[in-house]
């Protein structure tokens, strides 16, 4: 018997030919789709019962009073309440959310939470799902009540995850283990090009111009693509949607632009689209009506937030640690728990540090409101050894001039060690296994690690990067070839825990 669920599905993403192919090569007898947008549920209701993701984020459900259910008890709640507070945290990137929002008191997440327990405990035991599939690292509250009953029910779980080569996505089983798969590419890799140069290691395609942009040790190359525009703006865009109705008009005609160009079948195309462009009128005013208090608070906290800040301290020494954007799958859950509180591992090094080592900590610069205070900044500031660095200082010279760079799983753990910087991992990603990583979550693990850098002189390692790069570039894929390998993926999912 096999029994698939699967989310998060959408034909941006997982869409239906994808599904298709999957249902041609496991043929499983029965298929479960989590949809991510309710105008394709029709698309998706072709190929098996699906829920729409909307409806699992708030934790509503028609079938929640159903006469024929599964209590909760003692068994299961106690599993689960190990990670309820860590999924509540998730839940809060609903609070402000433009589609729909979650409460932000206790009461309302706490429902969500529990709803969601009962409603999946019941749905993977009744449904008898004998596996499950998900398209990111669970971060929506929803889908990590998924996750963690799946492990409690000893349901296998496959997982696809980016990794820190753009565009890129690998498999993975479990987020809190390093992956196997990568470590036993890089250790033959190691072997195999053993008596070579870094330049007579071969790379390909994107991941050989990442690499040029990393090892070129310069910081306009080395941004990230994301970073090098306004990322405050980029940031409120991603999140809340477009709000200005002129560059909504340029993306409905964007295509038609590209095909026809300034032309009469342009112009053509444009008239026959101005339906769309007054539909749209609306929807922007009410985004713009609802992302205004939300940018406005943003732009107080950035504002409240640099007049804590500082500037570095000629001739100091300190641990560098840049602070990631939230809410996101990087922190939370891939934290670790409840260090997805970054106040936890910065109080964690504070107390391993020595008296004479500062840690220079900054904001991430795509930071909005969410899961941000005035208050929390003030208590970061007052940490001690911690001093707040002003937005606008380089990431890049703080890497280069500290005494390791810690976060959880940002990407300054990876680009600072192409300066020869270790990185001080407390969280769960690909990078933990990198040459100059350690992973810490205590302060015996920080003053180890500490005390091991200090007994070695910094190196250049650009040959090993160069092989874990081409390590974790061999076990991953295209995000444009995602067509080609969920199938293959799934297949080998099930074939190989049927077997077992």
């Amino acid at each position: 018997m096999l029994n698939l669920l699967m989310g998060l599905v959408n034909e941006k993403g997982l869409s239906g030919s994808i599904i298709q192919d999957v249902k041609d090569r496991v043929k499983p007898d029965a298929l479960h789709l989590i949809v991510g947008r309710p105008e394709e549920l029709p698309i998706f209701r072709a190929y098996g019962e699906c829920i729409l993701r909307d409806y699992a984020a708030q934790g509503s459900y028609d079938d929640l009073q159903s006469e024929d259910y599964i209590a909760l008890e003692d068994d299961v709640i106690q599993y689960m309440s190990r990670y309820s507070t860590e999924i509540m945290h998730q839940q809060r990137r609903f609070e402000l959310y433009p589609d729909f929002q979650i409460e932000p008191d206790w009461d309302s997440h706490y429902t969500v939470y529990i709803h969601n327990v009962f409603y999946w405990y019941n749905f993977l035991i009744k449904k008898k799902i004998t596996h499950v599939f998900l398209s990111a690292i669970p971060h929506e509250g929803y889908d990590c009540v998924i996750y963690h009953l799946s492990r409690y029910l000893q349901i296998p779980v496959k997982i696809i995850h980016s990794c820190f080569i753009p565009f890129r996505l690998y498999p993975l089983d479990d987020y809190m283990i390093d992956s196997p798969e990568l470590a036993g590419e890089y250790s033959r890799l190691l072997q195999e090009y053993e008596h070579c140069s870094a330049e007579e290691i071969p790379l390909e395609g994107n991941t050989a111009d990442a690499f040029a942009r990393w090892a070129s040790l310069k910081p306009d190359q080395m941004v990230p693509w994301y970073m090098r525009k306004n990322p405050f703006v980029r940031r409120m865009r991603q999140r809340f949607y477009e709000t200005n109705i002129i560059r909504i008009w340029r993306g409905i005609l964007g295509e038609d632009y590209v095909k026809y160009g300034k032309s009469p079948a342009f112009l053509k195309a444009a008239f026959c689209k101005l339906p769309k462009l007054m539909r749209m009128i609306p929807v922007a005013w009410k985004r713009w009506r609802f992302v205004r208090p939300a940018k406005k608070l943003s732009i107080e906290y950035r504002e409240y937030y640099q007049s804590l800040a500082g500037e570095p301290v000629e001739g100091e020494k300190y641990i560098y640690f840049p602070l990631q954007y939230q809410p996101e799958a990087t922190s939370n859950p891939m934290g670790g728990g409840m260090y997805a509180d970054q106040m936890i591992p910065l109080r964690i090094l504070s107390k391993a540090l020595p008296d004479d080592v500062k840690i220079y900590a900054k904001t991430h610069p795509e930071q909005l409101s969410l899961m941000r205070t005035r208050a929390y900044y003030t208590e970061i500031a007052g940490i001690p050894k911690v001093r707040l660095m002003k937005i606008e200082t380089s990431t890049y010279e703080l890497m280069k001039h500290a005494v390791a760079v810690a976060s959880l799983t940002g990407t300054a753990l990876w680009e600072c060690q192409f300066f020869g910087v270790p990185a001080l991992a407390f969280g769960y990603s690909v990078k933990n296994m990198a040459p100059l990583s350690w992973h810490v979550r205590t302060v015996e693990d920080c003053k180890k690690a500490l005390q091991e850098i200090a007994a070695v002189p910094r190196r250049d390692v650009t040959r090993e990067l160069k092989l874990y790069t081409k390590a974790l570039h061999n076990i991953s894929f295209e995000t444009a070839r995602i067509g080609d390998n969920i199938p293959r993926i799934i297949a080998d999912f099930v074939s190989n825990r049927t077997e077992k």
